[in-house]
């Protein structure tokens, strides 16, 4: 099943959600740069609000709600990012929250999200069981729904990045974006190859959570049974029928990088560009590092960074003690 989302959409969630967000920086890399293409661009979606691309389809999902299910609340699970930008977007919007986490989400997660006003309840050992869970909490208590991926608006919301990429950048010729759930990159892509079709889309996974790169490969929708990889934000067990319907239609290829790639990228981030950034935010990164994609062909690729949500802590740590903090050991 294909799904087609058009270009005006994108162009008219831009407008709603441009009060509310940042149009956030395009990086290029110094010119005596040697590790990675010296014509790359990176998209800082980590100075976002809330700390990540998340915020641009909370917004949309938000914004579009009639004033009684503003009134009642909203409710979502995530990894940790999509929940902080319901959290953050509900606390400009004046709208109750309730965010679902699994069990394993770090306390770090759990007071950011609470900051805001959000109500916080830790479920499952994934994001896929705090998902169940918040979807029959959202049933008992009628109260809307906000999907972490699996939402047009949602979509439409993340895909403006696209817009704003080569609004900024005109001569963008392939991007590298991580895919989790896959509304990012389903989102990204769609609106960029609907206005500028020969933009080659690179999509970016852990190997402990491939559920994008197995789909692909059947052709079909196919989860994975266990998730393992300190980048919780792209950990979902399936992506769905829509974020991967997009994709398949408009990426090119999903390449795959371990946690060890992912917390190398993340020093390398601030050695060379003074960016602190979470594992789902080095993991292009880490793709451009291990020289597995094919890049040097293009002549002006972006890395889209994702997300920054992360301890500095992490950076500086041992590989070990670094995958200890993310994972929520300490």
């Amino acid at each position: 099943m294909s799904y087609s989302i058009p270009l005006e959409a994108f162009v008219a969630a831009r407008e709603r959600i441009a009060p509310y967000i940042r149009h956030t920086p395009m990086l290029p890399m110094p010119l005596v740069h040697r590790d990675v293409h010296p014509r790359i661009h990176f998209k800082l979606e980590n100075m976002q609000v809330s700390g990540s691309f998340k915020a641009r389809g909370v917004f949309n999902t938000l914004l579009q709600l009639d004033p009684s299910q503003r009134q009642r609340g909203v409710i979502t699970a995530s990894g940790g990012n999509h929940g902080l930008a319901l959290a953050y977007a509900a606390n400009r919007l004046d709208v109750p929250a309730i965010v679902y986490l699994p069990e394993r989400a770090s306390e770090d997660r759990v007071m950011r999200i609470a900051r805001y006003g959000a109500k916080v309840i830790k479920h499952g050992e994934a994001w896929d069981d705090a998902n169940a869970r918040a979807l029959e909490h959202a049933a008992a208590e009628g109260l809307a729904y906000v999907p972490a991926f699996d939402g047009v608006s949602v979509v439409e919301g993340q895909g403006t990045v696209g817009l704003e990429m080569l609004e900024d950048l005109p001569d963008m010729d392939c991007l590298l974006v991580a895919v989790g759930g896959g509304g990012l990159i389903a989102g990204a892509s769609a609106a960029i190859r609907q206005k500028k079709p020969g933009v080659t889309i690179i999509g970016v996974e852990p190997v402990g959570a491939p559920s994008m790169s197995k789909s692909l490969a059947a052709g079909c929708r196919t989860g994975v049974q266990q998730v393992r990889t300190i980048a919780d934000t792209l950990a979902p067990r399936s992506v769905s029928e829509l974020t991967f319907g997009v994709t398949r239609q408009y990426v090119d290829t999903v390449h795959l990088i371990d946690d060890r790639q992912m917390v190398q990228a993340m020093r390398w981030l601030w050695a060379e560009c003074n960016q602190i950034v979470e594992p789902a935010g080095a993991a292009v990164v880490a793709a451009l590092l291990d020289g597995g994609v094919p890049i040097s062909k293009y002549e002006c690729p972006v890395a889209l960074i994702c997300g920054g949500n992360a301890a500095a802590d992490c950076v500086f740590a041992s590989y070990q003690q670094a995958a200890d903090m993310l994972m929520g050991i300490n």
